[in-house]
């Protein structure tokens, strides 16, 4: 059974105004199309607004290009930000949801239509720019989240949890760039005796 336009845009309607309802939702089809096409109509539409707001180019044959461009690269950005949850939601013995993280993930980068219009506030004085930039700050924070709400619809576990989800990696790379270069620098010490 295939989805109407209207539910698509009430699903996109959900996530912006009431996005803990809308991940709550157990009685959810799982479609990888509708994943696919919201992440594309994302796209699209934060492609379109910055070309409006000026933020973009204006040639129509570049506008084009860049539009294909954008979706194939959010497209392939979402799979492998999809990917990366499956592969650390081993952490807590969740993997082998892919197709449910693909779904919820995709609707968590919909605040990024916003940003166009934020940049072209941005542009207009200092304290545009300063506004713009706090708004960025609050829209990216919505973004994470949103994912954290996406994690937790498809592996059915805590915020918490969708939080260490989202964090743990970077944590612990940066304890292991740390500690290598603590390494080296021992290494270092070592031979300048």
């Amino acid at each position: 059974m295939g989805i109407t336009t209207d539910e698509f845009f009430e699903n996109i309607y959900s996530v912006i105004f009431s996005p803990k309802a809308f991940f709550e939702k157990k009685d959810r089809t799982i479609s990888i199309r509708l994943a696919a096409a919201t992440v594309a109509f994302i796209a699209v539409i934060n492609k379109l607004i910055a070309s409006v707001f000026g933020t973009s180019t204006t040639n129509i044959f570049l506008l084009i290009f860049f539009l294909i461009l954008q979706v194939a690269a959010m497209l392939v950005l979402w799979f492998l930000t999809a990917l990366f949850f499956e592969y650390t939601a081993k952490i807590f013995d969740k993997s082998g949801n892919f197709h449910k993280v693909l779904f919820y993930t995709s609707f968590a980068p919909i605040p990024y239509i916003f940003f166009a219009p934020l940049n072209l506030l941005k542009q207009f004085s200092n304290s545009g720019y300063f506004i713009g930039s706090i708004a960025e700050l609050i829209l990216y924070f919505w973004i994470i989240f949103l994912y954290a709400l996406s994690i937790r619809a498809a592996y059915d576990i805590s915020i918490s949890r969708s939080f260490m989800l989202i964090f743990l990696p970077f944590v612990s790379s940066f304890f292991a760039i740390y500690w290598l270069v603590c390494f080296f620098i021992k290494i270092e010490a070592i031979f300048s005796i």
